[in-house]
């Protein structure tokens, strides 16, 4: 199965105007999607980082004795 195969109308044409324009429009969409995409991986990175940073919590060690049980 092969795609269909799609005309660009003629050079002078509205609709041919029309649909780079939309193009257009679609391409810096996708640009903007990615450029997105950066800055949200960016900030995840961040954040594994500092929690790596951090290490393991800390925290202050009580002492437990036992008491008398009576059933």
């Amino acid at each position: 199965m092969s795609l269909p195969t799609v005309l660009m109308p003629d050079r002078d044409s509205a609709e041919r105007s029309r649909l780079l324009a939309v193009d257009e429009v679609r391409k810096r969409a996708l640009d903007r999607l990615y450029s997105r995409r950066t800055a949200v991986d960016d900030l995840i990175q961040a954040l594994e980082n500092y929690q790596r940073s951090q290490g393991a919590p800390r925290a202050e060690c009580l002492e437990f004795t036992t008491g008398r049980k009576c059933s």
